[in-house]
């Protein structure tokens, strides 16, 4: 005897064709759901990343760096840049009220060619007053100073041979990796002071620094702060651009919003995207549904006149609905999460920077939101194909064909 929960999927497998239709839709609409929050949450991650990354409330940088230098692109700009300005100005930055600590920064940007591995943003800090790089050092490798001729770096730099990375002619040591960003962050190389001086030097020998000229034990690149508890940002980054001459002050949030505005845009497109998607796929699929079901009357009627009351068509109907869906819905989500995970590097880049692929449980949270929908889908549709069933005339769906 045909048992009830065999029967839906054995009228599934009668009409392979429209099934398969069925399936291909609701596959297509969870990919564009799961794929386009994917998106969206993975945008608003890599922004609390990148901010997190940034480790500072305010940046400071010397007026003269505004001709090539924004600090509201700096996080996604792909051409790596450097400036100086006197290392007093740190002291002088410490010494505004607000400020709780004040950290010098030197900045290099290498050049692709013989004397390089690659074309990156060197990032050098000093081990006396960081507290923007060490804790990441502590995360990525243990331990919270490199010694000299050793780096850290992003995780877009290749380092094939650790024992051999170049820059300006001087072989250093890749002691580890940072996680990724979605940010400009990812294409840096981190050293010490003492490195930094060393290269710097190296490439003023070269010809390849754009100053012919530098003291290197007197100039730094930016000063990172950390503005005290009860003090507002916006209000001591006014304060230093007030107090200390000749330099540019952006706040983290300032910064951060350069890739939030960029982004912005994309993420409404999205999010408009993801409605169409879900309206024309719920009338794509209730439409094809209720066409199956109206093409098996004479197997409704039939079973109606057997004495079938309506929770047994309910449930036959409703079965192959959610299986239908399931079915696609969880092949759109294998497909939509393995291309957008795989290809998240070039996601990023189409997008400008700023994408960065969400936790795990986050990406499960999003795979459950986007089968949600698609469950959804199936009672709409199956509720409308029950009431075409519950109102049709058995006798006459009966005589149909005779």
């Amino acid at each position: 005897m045909l048992s009830r929960s065999r029967l839906p999927w054995m009228n599934l497998r009668g009409y392979p064709v429209r099934t398969g239709t069925l399936v291909l839709f609701s596959m297509l609409m969870t990919m564009t759901i799961f794929g386009g929050t994917l998106i969206v949450q993975g945008i608003e991650h890599g922004l609390r990343t990148v901010q997190s990354r940034l480790g500072a409330d305010i940046m400071v940088t010397p007026a003269e760096a505004d001709t090539d230098f924004d600090a509201q692109t700096f996080l996604v700009s792909a051409e790596p840049s450097y400036f100086y300005m006197d290392a007093a100005t740190r002291d002088e930055v410490a010494a505004v009220d607000g400020v709780e600590a004040a950290s010098s920064q030197l900045f290099l940007a290498s050049a692709r060619a013989s004397c390089c591995s690659g074309r990156y943003q060197v990032i050098a800090y000093d081990p006396a007053t960081d507290f923007t790089i060490q804790p990441w050092m502590r995360d990525a490798v243990g331990r919270t100073q490199l010694g000299d001729d050793e780096v850290i770096v992003g995780a877009n730099v290749l380092a094939n041979d650790p024992n051999n990375f170049q820059l300006f002619d001087n072989t250093l040591r890749v002691v580890g990796q940072f996680d990724a960003t979605g940010s400009t962050l990812d294409n840096a190389v981190y050293m010490n002071f003492e490195t930094a001086k060393k290269v710097i030097d190296s490439s003023l020998r070269k010809g390849l620094n754009k100053y012919s000229m530098l003291e290197t034990d007197r100039i730094i690149s930016s000063v990172m702060v950390k503005v005290a508890p009860g003090y507002d940002a916006e209000a001591v980054a006014a304060q230093i651009h007030q107090q200390v001459p000749g330099v540019a002050v952006a706040t983290s949030t300032r910064m951060v919003s350069g890739i939030a505005q960029s982004l912005d845009s994309t993420s409404r497109t999205v999010a408009v995207l993801i409605g169409v998607a879900w309206g024309v796929g719920l009338l794509m699929i209730t439409l094809l549904f209720v066409l199956m079901v109206a093409e098996r009357r004479r197997e409704f009627a039939t079973l109606v006149a057997m004495g079938a009351h309506r929770r047994m068509i309910s449930g036959i109907i409703i079965r192959e609905a959610l299986g239908v869906n399931i079915l696609g819905g969880v092949g759109g989500i294998i497909i939509s999460g393995v291309l957008l995970v795989s290809f998240s590097g070039l996601v990023d880049q189409s997008l400008g920077g700023g994408f960065l692929v969400p936790s795990a449980l986050t990406l499960a949270l999003l795979a459950l939101g986007a089968l949600a929908s698609v469950g959804i889908v199936a009672l709409v549709s199956s509720w409308i194909a029950l009431r075409y069933v519950t109102t049709m005339d058995a006798s006459l769906a009966l005589k149909e064909g005779e």
